[in-house]
């Protein structure tokens, strides 16, 4: 079997470095893989050497084709024995797009997470459907990384975020938990690790302060805003080291996003042994319980403001999942005064199950079925 892999690894986003990884995944496994980058962006990137040598093969004589993309980007072929599209979603459905009607083109559908096969069959999605979770280089787990964090902040218990700065990633709510149940009078950080792909540093840094000064005040718990943590916030673009420093050295990682589709943060904070608390949808849903972080309740509410997207999908047709403050609240607490260093110890150790070599023999088996 020789299998054509067409998708953004060239990109530089967490989107194309998860196509990096099921590359790699697939090499691991022996499959004879020939990558194809789609550009979607400007940015250049260093890739894994590896995936440079795999580029350089030819593509003749290849009988599968992987179409990593956005389902309106792909394209059935009859030269192949089978065209599979992996996608990723993170709504209550996409039915009211023209995404089923692309996906129902091909043999097979390969999702990152299990709610993503009830998602989908709700859009009307007929073809079969499997599930292929991310992969990672599990070696980074293994490093000693430079410590991130200001040296204000290192003899406190740091929460802290990574993401986009977007309304889906749900910063707001993070801001309204932290401040609600802390003060000045707890030995607490946050941090807040934010970039936007439309606006530059400082002014994503002006909004987030902005939100966050209007919390403290409509909160009305204290009269004086400087009796609230002044949270650390962090809007420029840093590099892999710099994030998996964060992972190492800071205490909890929150993401309380409405909806992910893996979460590659909330992974590597688990990883690292920054013990995620992270809302229950997704991807997070696969790979975190209690024995290596904490899941949030939520309820399903209409999407709104996602303006930048596509204009038939993260619409108010759809549903996402607003994350339980109060519980996001009594989570943080308990992690900064319990000892959690069991659940950190087990977060590494559940990453294996993620490695190139176990991915990899998903995908083989898929492949083969």
């Amino acid at each position: 079997m020789k299998v054509l892999y067409i998708g953004v690894y060239r990109d530089g986003t967490g989107w194309g470095n998860a196509a990096i990884d099921y590359i790699l995944s697939l090499d691991a496994a022996g499959i004879d893989v020939v990558p194809r980058p789609v550009k979607l962006n400007q940015r250049n990137i260093d890739l894994p050497q590896r995936v440079i040598e795999l580029e350089s093969k030819s593509d003749s004589g290849c009988d599968v084709v992987i179409q990593h993309l956005l389902p309106h980007q792909t394209d059935f072929s009859g030269e192949f024995s089978k065209n599979i599209i992996i996608y990723a979603s993170e709504t209550s459905h996409f039915k009211n797009s023209s995404w089923p009607i692309h996906i129902n083109c091909m043999d097979e559908a390969w999702v990152i997470n299990r709610q993503m096969i009830s998602s989908s069959k709700d859009s009307g999605v007929k073809i079969p459907i499997k599930t292929v979770p991310h992969a990672t280089d599990v070696d980074k787990f293994s490093k000693e990384y430079p410590n991130p964090i200001p040296k204000e902040l290192r003899d406190k218990f740091v929460f802290y975020f990574v993401g986009e700065h977007n309304p889906r990633k749900n910063i707001r709510s993070l801001l309204v938990a932290f401040h609600s149940e802390f003060s000045n009078s707890d030995n607490v950080a946050l941090i807040v690790k934010a970039t936007s792909p439309t606006l530059g540093s400082k002014e994503t840094h002006d909004q987030i302060r902005a939100m966050s000064n209007k919390i403290k005040r409509d909160l009305k718990i204290f009269s004086d805003t400087t009796c609230y943590v002044e949270e650390a916030i962090m809007t420029d673009t840093f590099n892999q080291e710099y994030i998996m420093g964060l992972h190492q050295h800071a205490d909890c990682f929150v993401m309380p996003s409405y909806g992910e589709a893996w979460c590659i943060p909330a992974f590597n904070a688990m990883g690292m042994g920054s013990t995620p608390i992270v809302n229950a949808t997704g991807g997070p849903m696969d790979y975190i319980d209690d024995n290596v972080g904490c899941l949030l309740p939520n309820r399903q509410e209409p999407v709104i403001g996602m303006l930048e997207t596509f204009g038939d999908i993260y619409t108010g047709t759809e549903d996402w999942w607003s994350v339980d403050i109060n519980a996001m609240k009594s989570a943080m607490r308990r992690a900064y005064e319990e000892d959690w260093s069991q659940k950190s110890e087990e977060g590494f150790n559940r990453v294996f199950d993620y490695s190139y070599d176990s991915v990899g023999l998903i995908m083989k088996e898929a492949l083969n079925a």
